[in-house]
């Protein structure tokens, strides 16, 4: 049966590679004699099977910008995006003493909005809960998105049912904190001699929005919304408001602010994510194993959510003549086109299309490692591609010098992932960078002219042998 069907894929590549068109781009084609000819083709038949599959965790590493929040999409389905964080004394301060007299006010967990980045419904209110952690967070390790267990389910800090406020100019999350967590810190300086005595008391905290009540299909609907936050802007922080003297002096208020950065500090998040089968039936049943239905629709989707799985056997059989006729790649393109039909705008949210892809292969074990072209700064700078054409509506990857190694037999072709990431090989590991979403067409999409395309341009150098 496997003889059958190798013979049966045989015969399909060289009906493909013999409808490869004649490259006239290529200098001299037309004018030198034919047995001197370098034989330049271009080939766009060949099939692009792809399927999208779940991603099951991402690395989330210790950088100022972090998500936080929760989303209904119509399309994907629910996601969760929680926020682990310490809080630290400010510029590496000793000794900090309120006062014999201080009285606590109020305190509160402050955290500003990045640029207004979000995905869905910014005035949806969301029910945010603040956890005390009972692991001490390490900026030595690095932490996974699935790992939401270094929090006291049973010690609530603080709840806060609500949209962003505005504070100092600026759009903020403002979670109020339980009065007798915060005072225990204004009124023990034994806790507050340095940054490390601190943290081994007041080890940091969880926030998540998970408790959210989302329907999208509501009037008027709640699709929730997950939004970028900077951690080391000078509002964000966690406040202390008190005030000093007896109860019948005059007192004035004052603040204490211990920050989200510093040497110290340590922020990143967790991510769950629930498609439902009353979302778009074909992303769920392909998460479920269905690989066929792959061939109208691709959903990708930031933040540890989807990744696409892209398989090319055609590289395979193109391989074994390259065997016995030296090829010379020029160009090798994958073209993906969004499917506008999946609208990135539902009532008033907002699910805005990945600006930027990453397509990597895969190693023997099914994990991504890096096309060749992404490892010069000329290649990735000049050919790669990868960022969003809005103006074409579609992805472009160019890594001539990956398929040129296949061929070689330097690199072997076990497919491919498409994540939402930025393709710079310095960062593309950094997963949590982006929430947005995406859908692509299949190969065998109703709108013949969005399904996928692997172009080919190269030399056939006949008379090497």
């Amino acid at each position: 049966m496997k003889i059958v069907k190798n013979t049966a894929l045989l015969l399909i590549f060289l009906i493909v590679f013999l409808s490869c068109k004649k490259d006239h781009s290529i200098l001299g084609v037309e004018v030198q004699p034919e047995n001197d000819n370098v034989n330049a083709s271009f080939c766009d038949t060949a099939t692009i099977s792809a399927y999208s599959v779940k991603l099951d965790s991402i690395a989330s590493f210790n950088d100022p910008y972090k998500f936080l929040g929760s989303t209904q999409d119509p399309t994907f389905g629910r996601m969760d995006v929680g926020l682990y964080l310490n809080a630290n004394i400010p510029n590496g301060v000793t000794f900090t003493s309120f006062g014999d007299d201080a009285n606590l006010v109020s305190a509160e967990i402050v955290l500003t909005v990045s640029s207004f980045n979000f995905v869905g419904d910014q005035s949806t209110p969301l029910t945010y809960s603040v956890f005390a952690l009972d692991s001490s967070l390490t900026t030595n390790r690095l932490y996974f998105s699935h790992n939401d267990k270094l929090h006291n389910k049973n010690v609530l800090l603080g709840v806060y049912t609500g949209t962003y406020t505005t504070l100092d100019g600026k759009m903020v999350l403002r979670i109020p904190i339980d009065n007798n967590y915060a005072k225990s810190i204004l009124n023990n300086p034994q806790y507050l001699v340095d940054n490390a005595t601190f943290l081994s008391n007041y080890k940091g905290f969880y926030i998540t929005a998970s408790g959210s009540d989302l329907s999208p299909g509501t009037t008027p609907s709640t699709h929730g919304v997950i939004a970028r936050f900077n951690l080391d802007d000078v509002t964000s922080g966690f406040y202390l408001r008190y005030q000093k003297g007896t109860p019948s002096a005059v007192k004035d208020y004052l603040n204490f602010k211990f920050n989200f950065s510093g040497t110290d500090a340590l922020r990143f998040i967790t991510v769950k994510y629930q498609p439902i089968q009353s979302g778009n039936a074909l992303l769920y049943q392909q998460l479920q194993g269905n690989k066929n239905l792959g061939k109208q629709n691709l959903f990708l989707k930031g933040l540890a959510g989807t990744r696409i799985k892209v398989e090319l056997p055609f590289l395979n059989y193109l391989k074994q003549y390259a065997d016995t006729v030296p090829i010379a790649i020029n160009r090798a393109e994958f073209i993906f086109y969004v499917d506008a039909s999946f609208a990135s705008s539902v009532g008033t949210a907002l699910y805005y299309t990945a600006p930027k892809l990453a397509l990597l292969p895969l190693d023997s074990l099914g994990k991504e490692t890096y096309a060749v072209d992404q490892l010069t700064t000329t290649d990735f700078v000049q050919r790669y591609g990868g960022d969003f054409d809005a103006a074409n509506n579609r992805y472009v990857f160019n890594i001539p010098r990956h398929v040129q190694a296949i061929l070689t037999g330097k690199k072997k072709n076990y497919g491919f992932h498409i994540v939402v990431a930025d393709p710079d090989p310095t960062i593309v590991v950094r997963r949590d960078n982006y929430a947005e979403r995406v859908v692509l067409a299949g190969n065998s999409h109703p709108n013949t002219t969005l399904r996928p395309k692997f172009n080919l341009s190269f030399i056939k150098f006949t008379h090497d042998n």
